[in-house]
């Protein structure tokens, strides 16, 4: 299984493209799940102190690899491919 932490903003104007590029991924993928975590709330902030994340949109897929800004749906793939292989 492969998870995916998005870290948003309310006030950030890409946060939504990312959420709509990680959603469409999801939805291709049946073996990625994502949560959203705004960095506004107490565990969203934890994060991204965790990993040195100063902007938002953010992703961290399997506590492995952290993706800034609004990924590419190739670069996504790319991604979880080489960790789903280990």
């Amino acid at each position: 299984m492969i998870e995916i932490k998005l870290l948003t903003s309310p006030t950030c104007p890409y946060c939504p493209m990312a959420a709509d590029v990680v959603r469409k991924f999801v939805e291709k993928n049946r073996d990625v799940v994502a949560i959203e975590l705004s960095v506004t709330t107490d565990e969203g902030l934890k994060e991204a102190v965790k990993y040195g994340i100063r902007g938002v949109p953010a992703l961290i897929i399997n506590d492995q690899a952290v993706l800034l800004g609004v990924p590419k749906m190739a670069e996504l793939e790319r991604i979880v491919n080489k960790i789903r292989a280990g």
